[in-house]
């Protein structure tokens, strides 16, 4: 589950704790485009039981979020 995007990346929360630099393929399920990236940082476990996880994208992918994802829209924290 994503909790930040951007064109570069984004903060997933993870059911699985990933050490930084492990290399994923992430895919889409709207777009059906798939990206490799990596994770940079892990965060500790929440009391949901997930980690949050930041990933960084090989490549900048602004198509992976499909076209409602504005670049220039404000961060709005997310709070669940």
């Amino acid at each position: 589950m994503t909790a930040v995007i951007n064109l570069h990346g984004a903060m997933i929360l993870s059911p699985v704790d990933l050490p930084a630099d492990v290399g994923l393929k992430i895919k889409n399920a709207n777009t059906g485009i798939e990206v490799n990236a990596r994770v940079v940082w892990c965060g500790h476990q929440s009391t949901r039981g997930s980690y949050k996880l930041g990933v960084e994208f090989e490549d900048s992918s602004p198509e992976f979020w499909g076209v409602t994802y504005d670049p220039n829209a404000i961060e709005v924290p997310w709070n669940k």
